[in-house]
């Protein structure tokens, strides 16, 4: 029986495996409700702001998406949901990512420890080298910092989180900045910043759609995500995630089914048709929540030509123009990758909060 698959009772709490419902309605999806609650609530108090904050319809598609595993967890007080476990892992690849949140008050009574430990036996049952951990925390912490290797950004050293991962054995890889952008943005510095962009970008045009992949760009969308492993600053985080064709239409699909739409807007060399750069905006339909700006790529070969604010200033305006009531775009980008945020500053993005990723060797 692998670990995954029994109820555990401990000292006040049980653990079990968490069911995931084919529907939001569905006469099971009680626990997954309460999970995407939790999770929610503990990212809210971390951040210092609601930020990414999605309901649980909105968090259903990442839980099919079949290239890669899902695994979760709940654990109850009193038949009560107080804390959740989740690991993902993607296919073919050596490290997996594992995240555990607690409610307040339910803390200090061996919770979150047990969950984790839970999730590490489940990647090393999967064979997995690496367990690796995201974390978040808000501006302005004072206090003794651990410093980035990356020598870009530290972690204060009293957050719970930082002391929790420590004590485990995880070892700080990377900090990024959580940015907001209010919306929507001055119309004198948008046009401006955009006639720059386009000037500067000579010999490209931009493509944009929302929701479901044109068939002609599909090819091209998989390198493009796939580009993210190697162009994107990862520095020691493992990453693996290989995009085809059949992903992108399978992705597609989820999305279809959601309460979520992407944005997406492609940068286009003339001369060869060839996609050489992309950005993507996750927006909600049913909540007010923010959207979330998630990858921004321009190949290396094609940098030096303003492609990254053309890019971003393109699917900006078509979300003001497809989602008028949106008030508020939130994005995280490493702290050494200072060409992009050079771009969200000259934008209007500030730093809202701040984010680490941790890695635990498994092996060796």
């Amino acid at each position: 029986m692998s670990s995954t698959d029994h109820t555990t009772t401990l000292s006040g709490f049980t653990i079990e495996p968490l069911v995931v419902p084919a529907r939001i309605d569905a006469d099971d999806a009680a626990d997954f409700i309460a999970f995407a609650a939790v999770r929610n609530a503990v990212e809210a108090e971390q951040r210092g702001h609601t930020g990414e904050v999605m309901t649980a319809a909105e968090l259903l598609p990442d839980w099919k998406d079949e290239s890669r595993s899902m695994i979760g967890l709940v654990a109850k007080v009193d038949g009560r949901v107080v804390a959740r476990g989740n690991l993902a892992l993607p296919a073919d690849a050596p490290e997996c990512w594992g995240a555990v949140s607690v409610l307040p008050g339910f803390r200090s009574r061996g919770i979150g420890s047990a969950l984790y430990a839970r999730l590490e036996q489940l990647a090393r049952e999967a064979g997995r080298a690496t367990l690796q951990n995201q974390t978040t925390y808000p501006a302005g912490v004072q206090g003794e910092a651990i410093p980035a290797p990356t020598g870009f950004g530290s972690v204060p050293i009293d957050l719970p989180s930082t002391r929790f991962l420590r004590r485990l054995g995880f070892s700080l890889e990377q900090v990024a900045r959580i940015s907001a952008l209010p919306l929507p943005v001055d119309t004198d510095v948008f046009s401006a910043h955009l006639a720059e962009a386009a000037a500067a970008a000579a010999g490209y045009r931009t493509v944009s759609w929302h929701g479901r992949t044109p068939e002609e760009w599909v090819d091209s969308i998989a390198s493009l995500r796939t580009r993210m492993n190697t162009d994107a600053p990862n520095a020691g985080i493992d990453l693996t995630d290989v995009w085809t064709a059949e992903r992108v239409r399978a992705v597609d699909d989820l999305w279809a089914e959601s309460p979520r739409v992407a944005l997406t807007s492609i940068a286009v060399e003339e001369a060869t048709g060839e996609a050489v750069g992309f950005t993507e905006l996750d927006v909600s339909t049913e909540s007010d929540r923010p959207a979330e700006q998630m990858d921004t790529l321009v190949l290396r070969e094609h940098r030096g030509h303003r492609l990254g604010m053309l890019l971003k200033l393109t699917n900006l305006r078509a979300l003001t123009e497809r989602f008028p009531a949106c008030t508020l775009v939130e994005t995280v980008n490493a702290e050494e990758n200072r060409p992009m945020l050079d771009v969200n500053d000259s934008i209007g993005f500030a730093a809202a909060s701040f984010s680490a990723r941790w890695r635990k060797n498994l092996v060796g």
